[in-house]
């Protein structure tokens, strides 16, 4: 063999290695060994290690590694301490910022960094790197909706900055995605706009004849001052004129909500109707923040004593009696500020509520309007047509909370909020055209989008649509509903961390019954998948105590932990819980329930109950193999050892005639043989029958 030739194995060998990155050691760095390796953490320390750790590259390097390492706080605190650099450095930075906020899961910072970043980038560049973000565009569309909304709840100095980032997140949008949406909401918002930049919107669709006459406004502001002072049986009197059934129906839902915390169950009427608001109002229960509490729609503490005996004292009297007995305490020196305002609102909510709108409207213009009850400020609004900026709170996130609901229900009340850019709130129209009245008619209304992503949902219900009605509708149920079903997908996949995120952005305290059961349901599976049993029978315990029905496979999972815990009883207890609803579940979970009952009272050496339970299962669920197939070998083990070997080899038989697994077919095949050995060779001549000993 000569020297200078190449063995044809080793040439090979050579060719593989220069070919494998991960290989030619000659033409890579260690960082570049390790990025190939997505050896992140490792590749950290070496960029910390650098002379020049401080330098912007450096510096950016480590902030897209914590990013890799799915540890956007960390990158977020590399970005955040650093200052800002120039040019093409700062929009690597603001970037990097923006993804960071977006694995955080807030949504609208990562928005304003983006937008700060395509400050540094040329227009070709920003198309290019906003169009390859992954879903960029359904997320820059929802966040910017939900700035407009916010915009629109402000009264306060901040305004004009809202809207300064408003028209730069715009014009991101319109620049990257030049589509419908974008260019008829930029002629809403700025209607100076050149005439060629906007479009023709859609034909609108007329809406039936207007449901509410003035007359009828003024009977629901008349009820909600009533309902203010906890008057509801008034309340109801004043809202049983109502021509319309629809209208009728939605304020008695109204009523009764503010009284129990419950929404209406049926929905038929909106349905029937096309009232597509109306019913998107309950569907997605814009007010299920106030399910737990409605104290805020109230004058004064409805838990205090003294307010309820001194308010009834002054319902028992005539209107007149009531007005004087408040002039003569306002004449006081000797009241406090507190109860001077409460003393005027109850002669506001009084008068409106009796009809005398001229006292009222007297006593409306000399109140703070913004720290009203709530039914108070919707009355006012419907009396006197008031703007809403005037009687929304100070703080701008409870005028935020607040605006939507206000904007709904004085549309559901005959005074349209933004009769320009959205439907009117009875529009009537068929549910096929909710895609064209949300998405090119009426961009901006949020009752039309709730209802059209609601009817998406329903049809065909996605990760992706939980995530936008999660972060866009977050003060709804519908918007929960989202939480909880991200939530119950990450704990199937195992993907325990975001499961817990999930459920930790929804206050479980606040939440209805049903949505509360829900929550404490994904919970209790988390739990359970993290290991920590102890804590997830805790959490079951709640569920339990909630009166709430429990979903059936959490039961049957509480339930095998619980014998697993060898507390057989309270097993046995779930499992008959279960079986008592067994029309709701598949054969196959039936068939499972009998088993695992059986196996309990095993577990607990009651065999005969056992054997029932067993038997049962094999007759009634022939078909369930699996489950049939065990629980007759499990009662042919009982029988065995009470000495019936031919019925505990009839048993046997069917098991390997009919076992589809070889391990259960020979375990069966293997008990019957032992079962042979114990009964030894029959004698000559007996007979399968009774035997007489004497």
């Amino acid at each position: 063999m000569r020297f200078n030739a190449v063995h044809p194995v080793l040439a090979a060998v050579l060719i593989l290695a220069l070919a494998a990155p991960g290989l030619a050691q000659d033409k890579q760095t260690f960082q570049q060994w390790l990025e190939h390796y997505e050896a992140w953490d490792r590749l950290e320390k070496e960029y910390a290690r650098e002379s020049a750790a401080e330098a912007p590259e450096a510096i950016l390097k480590r902030a897209q590694v914590y990013l890799n390492l799915n540890s956007p706080d960390k990158a977020l605190e590399i970005i955040e301490m650093t200052p800002a650099f120039d040019g093409e450095l700062e929009a690597r930075r603001l970037w990097l910022g923006g993804q960071a906020y977006r694995g955080l899961g807030d949504l609208t910072k990562a928005v304003l960094w983006y937008t700060q970043a395509s400050k540094f980038m040329t227009d070709d560049e920003i198309k290019r790197r906003f169009g390859s973000e992954p879903s960029l565009d359904t997320i820059w569309h929802d966040v910017w909706l939900k700035m407009y909304w916010s915009y629109n709840a402000n009264h306060t100095l901040t305004r004009d900055s809202q809207k300064e980032a408003l028209d730069l997140v715009l014009s991101v949008g319109r620049k990257v995605w030049d589509n419908e949406f974008w260019n008829q909401v930029s002629s809403h918002i700025n209607p100076g706009q050149s005439a060629e930049d906007a479009k023709t919107p859609t034909q609108a669709v007329s809406p039936a004849v207007p449901l509410v006459r003035a007359e009828d406004t003024q009977r629901i502001a008349q009820a909600m001052a009533a309902i203010s002072l906890e008057k509801f049986e008034d309340a109801s009197l004043l809202v049983s004129d109502l021509p319309q059934e629809a209208l009728l129906s939605f304020w008695n839902s109204i009523l009764t909500f503010l009284q129990t915390g419950n929404p209406p169950e049926n929905l038929n009427v909106f349905l029937e109707g096309n009232y597509l608001k109306a019913n998107a109002f309950w569907a997605g229960n814009l007010l299920a923040p106030y399910s737990k509490s409605r104290a805020e729609w109230f004058l004064g503490n409805p838990d205090s004593a003294a307010w309820t005996q001194f308010r009834n004292n002054l319902l028992t009297m005539s209107p007149a009696d009531a007005d004087k007995a408040i002039e003569n305490e306002l004449g006081s020196m000797l009241i406090s500020e507190q109860t001077s305002t409460l003393l005027r609102n109850f002669k506001l909510a009084l008068s409106l509520s009796n009809g005398d709108f001229e006292t009222a409207s007297t006593a409306w213009n000399s109140i703070n309007k913004s720290t009203l009850p709530i039914c108070l400020r919707l009355a006012g609004v419907l009396a006197f047509k008031e703007h809403l900026n005037k009687v929304l709170p100070e703080s701008p996130a409870q005028a935020y909370a607040l605006y939507p609901i206000l904007t709904a229900l004085s549309g559901a009340g005959g005074q349209e909020a933004h009769p320009q850019t959205e439907a009117p709130f009875w529009t009537a129209a068929p549910a096929d055209q909710l895609q064209t009245l949300s998405t090119a008619q009426y961009p901006l209304d949020r009752l039309l989008l709730l209802a059209y992503w609601q009817q998406r949902f329903a049809k065909e219900p996605s990760v992706a649509l939980a995530k936008r009605a999660a972060y866009l509708f977050d003060d709804s149920s519908f918007g929960i509903n989202g939480l909880l079903y991200l939530a119950d997908d990450a704990v199937k996949a195992k993907r325990l961390q975001l499961g817990a995120f999930y459920l930790n952005r929804i206050d479980e305290p606040a939440l209805p019954a049903n949505l509360q059961m829900a929550w404490l349901d994904a919970k209790t599976r988390l739990e359970l998948e993290s290991g920590r049993q102890a804590t997830a029978l805790e959490t079951y315990q709640k569920m339990t105590a909630t009166g709430e029905p429990i979903p059936v496979m959490t039961r049957l999972r509480m339930a095998l932990l619980y014998q697993q815990r060898r507390e057989y009883e309270t097993a046995q207890k779930e499992l008959l819980a279960m079986w008592d609803a067994r029309a709701t579940m598949t054969t196959a979970l039936q068939a499972e329930t009998l088993f695992w009952l059986g196996e309990g009272e095993q577990a607990m050496r009651n065999p005969d109950k056992a054997l029932d339970y067993y038997l049962k299962l094999a007759w009634q669920y022939p078909g369930e193999n699996i489950w049939a197939l065990t629980a007759m070998y499990r009662a042919s083990l009982i029988y065995e050892k009470r000495g019936k070997y031919e019925t505990a080899k009839r048993l046997l038989t069917t098991v390997v005639r009919n076992a589809a697994r070889k391990e259960q077919k020979e375990a069966a095949q293997a008990r019957i043989e032992a079962i042979n050995n114990k009964m030894g060779k029959p004698e000559a001549g007996a007979e399968d029958a009774l035997v007489y000993p004497f």
